[in-house]
């Protein structure tokens, strides 16, 4: 019995056996505009957005749902803002000890939670 209990928890993903306590982050960084995000524990931290005005959060704030989906991981941020329909999502965070509900602009978000395009490939050497 004991050998079943073992080879069940050799099986199991890591983050299982540590206890959920995996993190994931995103840095994104176009000109002079960044956003960093990093989930742990079940929340998803805002490490850096600027300008604020281009992202509708702060560092420091946690971001609790879109629209009417909870999020507790970078990539269900991203997957709400992928199915959110409109040009405005809506965010509720938890800032300063509080909550509070912020309209963003859904397309800003996007561009910067996709992932880029992969690069093209380097053309062919050309034929002598």
């Amino acid at each position: 019995m004991r050998a079943r209990w073992v080879l069940l928890m050799l099986l199991l993903p890591l983050p299982v056996l540590a206890g959920g306590g995996s993190s994931q982050t995103l840095e994104w960084r176009q000109d002079d505009a960044r956003l960093a995000l990093r989930s742990t524990e079940g929340q998803v931290h805002v490490d850096a957005a600027s300008p604020e005005a281009r992202f509708g959060v702060r560092s420091g704030d946690r971001i609790l749902r879109v629209d009417d989906t909870a999020v507790r991981r970078v990539e269900h941020l991203a997957s709400a803002l992928r199915h959110s329909t409109g040009a405005t999502a809506y965010l509720l965070l938890r800032r300063d000890r509080r909550e509070l509900t912020v309209p963003v602009d859904a397309a800003a978000w996007r561009l910067a939670l996709l992932a880029p395009p992969p690069l093209a490939p380097p053309p062919p050497p050309p034929r002598r």
